[in-house]
């Protein structure tokens, strides 16, 4: 489990500083126009309102960690959750060496974007193999809008060390699937704590009012 008090000490420390460099408002700025082609902004004060949804997604990462780790000691499989868990770990206390040009916010920012999109491989991958998602939680939109402001080339690196990174977790691991205790943990009617937790992950582009221009089947 990694040191989610830490990692919200970051975070925190990461806020302040913003608040002297304004790094991540650059960044938002160059990107208001890509993101408006997305998400539909508020006409009053668009640039702090997507500050505010970026500074969200970074501190929901630790909330989310923390879940699922109580979630799977619960349940007794946090044999199945650990790696997981390690993984994010690394992307921020050990960033992949893409992440080294950046610093503060922006940095954080990618790095959960690391985190968030392999929460959403992982969900696809028990989807395909076990037909329900670990996670009950849509990160879809959240992270198309977090890609738009990462921007290309880059957001696309990114998206490959999440593949790389989620091939490692699922290559050839398979000792879950016909695991009569780990299908059982899966079965929302039999053992719903991940359902539960969940309700404490709203969906954050609806939530603070960035309606959606794109569809998804």
């Amino acid at each position: 489990m990694m040191n989610t008090e830490l990692l919200q000490q970051l975070i925190q420390k990461s806020v302040a500083q913003e608040q002297q460099t304004g790094q991540l408002h650059q960044v938002l700025q160059q990107r208001l126009e890509t993101v408006e082609r997305i998400v539909q902004l508020p006409e009053i004060e668009a640039l702090e309102r997507l500050y505010e949804f970026v500074v969200r997604y970074i501190e929901q990462v630790p909330q989310m960690l923390e879940d699922l780790h109580h979630g799977a000691v619960e349940a007794g499989l946090l044999h199945y959750v650990s790696p997981i868990l390690e993984v994010v770990d690394g992307f921020f206390m050990a960033p992949p060496e893409e992440l080294n040009e950046v610093s503060g916010l922006p940095a954080l920012m990618n790095e959960a974007f690391l985190a968030h999109r392999l929460f959403e491989e992982v969900n696809d991958t028990y989807i395909m193999r076990v037909g329900q998602p670990m996670i009950p939680f849509d990160m879809t939109m959240s992270n198309v809008i977090v890609h738009s402001l990462i921007g290309e080339p880059f957001a696309n690196e990114l998206e490959q060390v999440v593949m790389v990174a989620a091939k490692g977790i699922f290559g050839e691991n398979k000792a879950y699937e016909g695991n009569d205790k780990f299908l059982a943990f899966m079965d929302k009617k039999e053992n719903d704590n991940l359902v539960k937790i969940a309700q404490s992950w709203p969906c954050m582009s609806t939530q603070m009012g960035l309606d959606n221009h794109l569809q998804f089947a």
